[in-house]
């Protein structure tokens, strides 16, 4: 199956914290896919495959809440911790976001992979595209989204930024991006924001439900 248990460090660790005693965790990595892998290979070659393989190890890694080093994927993919930092360099020109233990770590003050990727979503592009363009799940976008909606519920109903970050567990960076992009995607009228942040209607099956079991717990109560 090409498919492997490998120990990654857990993506909740502090980044100052040694390696050797930060706190790991078993993933399952595909380190081969057959039939993707050889398409890369026909039309970008050996550099291309690594790179494709680095991007898919990352991202298994990453959702299963782990984090891999330099040196990890150095050791999966036969090659030298130098040639992944350029590998991921070069992935991260093309606008894929290769999350891993080094990069994480290097990670400067510009906006984060989940506002980024939160971005992409408000302006309109499907989840396949942002899993293509950011090397990212529809499971990750999702949660992305999921804390997003929770970020800007919490401030229309007038909350404070420090009571939102405690209540949604979440950095003051990202609360701080989340509301930025609330406030300017709100001035637009953005009609992908209005339906994150707007309930659904019920349907008219479930009104007529809803309706009918009113009527039948009024006459139990008679």
């Amino acid at each position: 199956s090409g498919q492997l248990a490998y120990e990654g460090i857990s993506a909740d660790e502090p980044a100052g914290k040694h390696i050797r005693i930060a706190r790991k965790k078993t993933v399952r990595l595909k380190l081969y896919d057959i039939n993707s892998d050889l398409e890369v290979l026909a039309e970008f070659g050996t550099a291309g495959l690594r790179r494709h393989r680095l991007a898919r190890l990352t991202r298994q890694a990453y959702e299963q809440e782990a984090l891999l080093s330099y040196e990890d994927l150095a050791l999966l993919l036969t090659t030298s911790a130098s040639t992944i930092k350029r590998d991921v360099q070069q992935l991260n020109r093309e606008g894929k976001f290769i999350i891993t233990r080094g990069s994480k770590l290097d990670m400067g003050p510009g906006l984060s992979h989940k506002t980024i990727i939160i971005d992409y979503y408000l302006k309109g592009y499907s989840f396949t595209e942002i899993e293509h363009i950011t090397n990212h799940s529809e499971r990750s976008v999702k949660r992305y989204l999921s804390d997003f909606i929770q970020i800007a519920s919490l401030k229309k109903q007038d909350f404070k930024q420090n009571q939102i970050r405690l209540i949604a567990q979440k950095s003051m960076r990202i609360v701080q991006e989340y509301l930025e992009l609330f406030k300017c995607y709100s001035a637009q009228n953005n009609e992908r924001l209005n339906l994150l942040l707007s309930p659904s209607p019920p349907s008219d099956d479930a009104k007529k439900k809803s309706g009918n079991e009113s009527l039948s717990g009024g006459k139990q109560d008679e």
